[in-house]
């Protein structure tokens, strides 16, 4: 039987791969005449050079921006894995390729996962669109494009563990998410706690050992990339950073993690407003003095602008507020809310918000748990409450109130990385062929 026109449009979204598309076209035009250069910290680009001339340490050192400079070398920041997927690339095309157009495309695949994992339109749309994901996939730059390779590798470990019980591959999944974003390894609690949920025996311990090794394998490498560059495989080089001077005071003093850097984190992550015609809630300044000092964050801003020290979740992102559903006592419910405050624990305890940034970037490193929960969080028929039947009819009002946040919040961002506003770029682009 013939399919109407709608029910095979219907079944056209049904397919990863459309959303894939869809993402990458959406990506590539919100970043303008972008997609094609490079951004202010293309740090991939050149380490993957490095790599494919036997070194870890950058041959061209013009642009120290957040690298870590030791002496008379230059070393990237974080952690190699996003190199090493570009050094094939690198090979091919040298090191003027557009890490921007590398971010669009792990974007867009991101995308294409989610969708293929969860099968909830709505969803994909949130995580596309919503979230700091916009403009991770859209401006590139070290620092967001080690979230992004963190999520092309952490979303399949969900996928193995959760979906498929293949806990190898889980591990493996992990193992590499890990190897761009290590705080990814702290969300081994969730696996560890839904095997243990799920099969509440002896039988645990061999998914267990089967998602531990591969994991422990990542580890290894990680500390011996550290051990290679800095002698110590426990030195991740952050004291060597050429960045901001706030910030390298703050490390200087207290070191990367300390519980004094949690009121902050917590603050930006939960309160934070925008900054309204200059102003700055005194909380913010209490919270994070050690990062503020000397520093006023809403001097000559007027109208209402994002604060680019981060921003509450559920101003950025008020469809956040539907997690409030997930309370169901299941073993995957259960393990993702351990599995989200496993990889935010660690990040909240960080010396730095993530700034500049429009919401909370960090939050994004706990994507693969609270996508699940957002799926998850409503139960079926006569067991839903009150409370789930309410969110259940604010989930679209609340996604579209969460998109038109992200636009707004887009068009800021846009103009701190590129220097110029996204009309223009986009005039100069499309009028302006021969720049």
């Amino acid at each position: 039987m013939n399919q109407s026109l709608p029910a095979r449009i219907t079944r056209l979204f049904q397919h990863p791969l459309v959303w894939t598309v869809l993402a990458f076209i959406t990506y590539a035009t919100a970043a303008s005449g972008m997609w094609l250069q490079q951004s202010l910290a293309p740090h991939y680009i050149h380490l993957a050079d490095a790599l494919l001339h036997g070194q870890l340490h950058l041959l061209n050192t013009e642009n120290l921006y957040d690298l870590l400079v030791v002496g008379d070398r230059a070393y990237v920041a974080g952690s190699p894995l996003p190199a090493v997927l570009l050094m094939p690339i690198i090979a091919l095309l040298n090191v003027s390729f557009s890490d921007i157009l590398f971010s669009i495309i792990v974007g867009a695949i991101n995308v294409g996962l989610v969708h293929a994992i969860f099968h909830r339109p709505w969803l994909t749309i949130l995580f596309g669109l919503a979230t700091p994901h916009l403009y991770m996939a859209a401006l590139g730059s070290v620092w967001l494009t080690a979230h992004l390779v963190a999520l092309l590798f952490a979303l399949p470990a969900l996928y193995f563990g959760w979906r498929r019980e293949r806990w190898l591959l889980a591990g493996l999944m992990l193992g590499l998410a890990g190897l761009a974003r290590p705080s990814l390894w702290f969300g081994s609690v969730f696996f560890a706690a839904y095997i243990l949920l799920r099969h509440r025996d002896r039988s645990a311990w061999r998914p267990l050992v089967a998602f531990a090794l591969p994991v422990a394998a990542g580890v290894a490498v990680h500390l011996a990339y550290n051990a290679a560059r800095f002698g110590d495989p426990l030195d991740f080089g952050y004291a060597y950073t050429a960045g901001a001077p706030n910030v390298i005071a703050t490390y200087a003093r207290y070191g990367g993690f300390h519980p004094r850097f949690l009121s902050c984190n917590l603050s930006v992550a939960f309160l934070n407003p925008p900054i309204i015609n200059g102003y700055v809630p005194p909380f913010l300044y209490r919270a994070c003095d050690y990062l503020l000092e000397g520093v006023t964050v809403g001097e000559g801003v007027t109208g209402i602008t994002p604060n680019p020290l981060g921003m509450s979740l559920l101003l950025a992102t008020p469809a956040f507020l539907l997690l409030l559903g997930a309370r169901a006592r299941t073993p995957a419910i259960a393990a993702a809310w351990l599995g989200v405050l496993a990889v935010m624990l660690p990040l909240w305890s960080y010396h730095n918000t993530g700034s500049a940034q429009f919401g909370y970037r960090y939050w994004m490193d706990a994507a693969p748990f609270w996508l699940l929960l957002l799926a998850c969080s409503y139960p079926p028929g006569a067991t839903a409450g009150r409370l789930d039947r309410l969110l259940e009819r604010l989930r679209w009002p609340l996604l579209l109130l969460s998109l038109a946040v992200s636009a707004w919040g887009y068009l800021w961002i846009y103009r701190i990385f590129v220097g110029r506003s996204w009309f223009w770029e986009t005039y100069l682009y499309l009028f302006t062929p021969y720049r």
